[in-house]
């Protein structure tokens, strides 16, 4: 069964981007974009470790802020800041510094600061998933797609679409199906420091809902956060 004892949080933030350039520190409804995930982590309330790894310096600055409230600022090697370094790395260099400063993490935690409507309950609920101890080793967080992928197609030669289910059926006579939506996953440490990877072949999902499910990949994601934010204020 997933022990969650010895938590360590990690949120990977480089400071580089190339669709939405710097979009970790851009503003989204009145604070930079990293303060939604790092604030969500605090309010998850895990008795964990957060820790916030970037190359960046600005990034860096913002978690210093937090830290008071038990957030590290810890400054990734260079070689962990390019566009090929993946983020299983990430994780790893962030595991060895904390064992290194004399921890011993149980229970990782991987927070994307680019899933800014991610709030604390949807964090507790893919812990508890891990709880359950159905999942040998990795429990990712996914939503309800919009529509069937059956739905789906190509564009072929001559402007002919292919592979769309022609049946008719309507989308609510589907099976229901599920996407990653990238916002939460919970991994076992000593399984992803030996493997060095973060996906196995038997993952378990925790389900949330597609309004908290927007990834900030350009500007229009930001706008569509933007507006969810001031609704609910």
């Amino acid at each position: 069964m997933g022990d969650t004892g010895d938590i360590l949080v990690v949120i990977p933030a480089r400071g580089g981007s190339k669709r939405l350039p710097r979009k970790n520190v851009l503003p989204l409804a009145g604070k930079p974009l990293i303060c939604w995930t790092i604030e969500a982590a605090l309010e998850a309330k895990l008795n964990a470790r957060i820790m916030v790894t970037s190359d960046d310096e600005e990034i860096l600055a913002i978690a210093r802020q937090y830290g008071s409230q038990g957030v590290t600022a810890y400054k990734r090697p260079d070689e962990l800041a390019t566009d090929t370094a993946s983020t299983a790395d990430v994780l790893i260099d962030a595991i060895k510094a904390e064992q290194a400063a004399g921890h011993d993490p149980k229970t990782l935690v991987l927070l994307q600061p680019t899933s800014p409507l991610r709030n604390a309950e949807d964090i507790r609920g893919a812990l508890d998933v891990y709880r359950e101890g159905r999942c040998e080793n990795t429990v990712v967080t996914v939503c309800e797609v919009d529509h069937p992928t059956a739905w789906v197609g190509t564009i072929a030669e001559g402007a002919r679409l292919e592979g769309i289910d022609l049946s008719g059926k309507r989308s609510q006579d589907y099976q229901k199906e599920y996407r990653l939506n990238g916002a939460v996953y919970v991994a076992r440490v000593d399984w992803l420091v030996s493997s060095g990877v973060v996906f196995t072949e038997r993952l378990c999902a925790s389900v949330m809902q597609r309004e908290h499910s927007v990834d900030v990949d350009e500007l229009l994601d930001l706008r569509v956060c933007e507006a969810a934010l001031s609704n609910q204020k």
